[in-house]
């Protein structure tokens, strides 16, 4: 059933190719010494579509990492850095970040960072970004070699970008963090090419110099809380705030059965994002363990990688300025660009700012919600507590 709801949602054809109209001139004689127009200068930023500072680094490679999301390694650090959160789940019912940093060299500490998986290797494919994590699945290094993106992989077991902090009572795997420096060596020490050009925006952005700061009205309903639910214990909720136009971000903590605010540990600040996009995915466990080996190479069993599927593209949410509009996505092949539509396949105008982006599973449908001025999201009655069978990691 999941499977014919997503191609039925599908993508059929590629996407329509827009050209724009020349008006033909008028007669100049009309307008005697009119002065020329200068051509207009607008300079996004690629990520987040605001004007681009002064001190903006053109021509450098923006760098994915891995970012754990156990709810034991909470809060996390250096997430509200990132231009774009990517959040979706991976395995045993957990969730994963990962976040685009467009400059590594102002980092603070990110992480607990932790290890790759191919949904989101294939998210930061289009970008040519610098993949950082520890460990990964045998699925992700297929990605990895079939399309030839060893020269902007690094994986932390083999080559170190990374420090480990001292925790006391938590496990090795939610005490590894990297940073500026730690990242700057490492490229140097690696050879890493970090040029790279950005020259059109990722996404279709509002122009920033439109009058509004680069914001438009949604045409749809009122949305200031939303409830995404990833799986039975991982829930990530957004409450807008009228004053920054953020959504501010909480997550459900089961280790206390309650929900709490997403910390960025370095500044202790909540994190918010203007824009916040639900993709509705097929989302099923791959047919086979993916090399889950131990360091003798012996299979620890079979870790449930979930596979995302973005051949087709599908439905999904759009959040901003505390309004919604129902919309398309579509990704498709590794190196393709994650694009969103309106439902007449229209490219989506998406509003100046920081945006986080989730894949949800299409089982959880019917239990995503939002709610509007003077509205609230009722509870729901079954969230579990201490729920430690949902709280295994694998590599």
């Amino acid at each position: 059933m999941k499977k014919f709801l997503t191609l039925l949602l599908a993508v059929l054809t590629a996407m329509s190719t827009f050209t724009g109209c020349v008006s033909a001139p008028g007669d100049d004689s009309e307008i005697p010494n009119e002065p020329s127009k200068p051509s207009r200068v607008y300079t996004p930023n690629p990520f987040t579509g605001v004007k681009k500072a002064d001190d903006y680094k053109s021509g450098q490679r923006a760098v994915a990492i891995m970012v754990n999301n156990i709810a034991v390694c909470r809060p996390q650090r250096g997430l509200s850095q990132a231009s774009l959160l990517f959040e979706s789940k991976v395995e045993g019912g957990i969730t994963r970040f990962m976040g685009i940093f467009e400059d590594y060299t102002t980092l603070d500490d990110v992480g607990p960072v932790r290890s790759g998986r191919d949904q989101f290797l294939r998210l930061a494919m289009p970008f040519q970004a610098l993949y950082c994590h520890i460990g990964r699945s045998g699925i992700t290094q297929t990605y990895i070699d079939q399309n030839d993106y060893n020269d902007f992989d690094i994986d932390g077991k083999y080559k170190s970008f990374q420090y480990q902090r001292n925790r006391p009572g938590k496990d090795s795997e939610h005490t590894w963090y990297t940073n500026a420096d730690k990242l700057s060596d490492a490229i140097d020490k690696y050879g890493y090419d970090m040029n790279k050009t950005y020259s059109d925006p990722l996404f279709n952005f509002v122009p920033y110099d439109n009058g509004n700061n680069g914001f438009r009205e949604l045409n749809g309903d009122s949305a200031e809380e939303i409830s995404i639910i990833h799986s039975k214990s991982y829930r990530t909720y957004f409450d807008y705030d009228s004053s920054s136009k953020k959504y501010m971000m909480s997550q459900y903590n089961t280790s206390v059965g309650a929900k709490e605010a997403t910390i960025d540990e370095n500044n202790n600040e909540q994190l918010g994002f203007e824009n916040v996009l639900v993709a509705f995915a097929d989302i099923h466990a791959y047919p086979y363990p993916g090399g889950n080996l131990d360091k003798n190479g012996n299979d620890k069993g079979d870790p449930d990688y979930q596979c995302v599927e973005m051949d087709y593209g599908g439905l999904g949410f759009y959040f901003s300025n505390g309004k919604v509009e129902k919309i398309r996505w579509f990704k498709g092949a590794p190196y393709s660009r994650l694009n969103f539509t309106d439902m007449d396949e229209n490219p989506l105008e998406i509003n100046c700012g920081k945006s986080y982006i989730a894949f949800v599973d299409l089982d959880e449908y019917d239990n995503f919600k939002y709610a509007g001025t003077e509205q609230e999201i009722a509870e729901d009655p079954e969230l579990p507590v201490n729920d430690n069978a949902t709280e295994t990691e694998f590599e």
